[in-house]
């Protein structure tokens, strides 16, 4: 498993675990349509696996983080 589809569902690991703590609702709901939206990602990766020139479609955009 390459090292970006890793960090996405480890992300989404965290944001579903948080979530279940989580007494406010809508806080815990948005944890987990951000993991939804984390394994979708990693999903994607492997459709652009196959790709032997990854373009910008690869690359890991999380919420928040700059890419440098």
């Amino acid at each position: 498993m390459n090292i970006e589809k890793r960090a996405l569902l480890d992300h989404a690991e965290r944001c579903r675990r948080v979530a279940n703590d989580l007494a406010h609702s809508k806080a815990a709901q948005r944890l987990r349509t951000m993991a939804d939206e984390y394994e979708a990602r990693a999903t994607r990766l492997d459709d652009d696996s196959g790709s032997a020139h990854p373009g910008h479609s690869s690359r890991v955009h999380l919420e928040g983080d700059v890419e440098g």
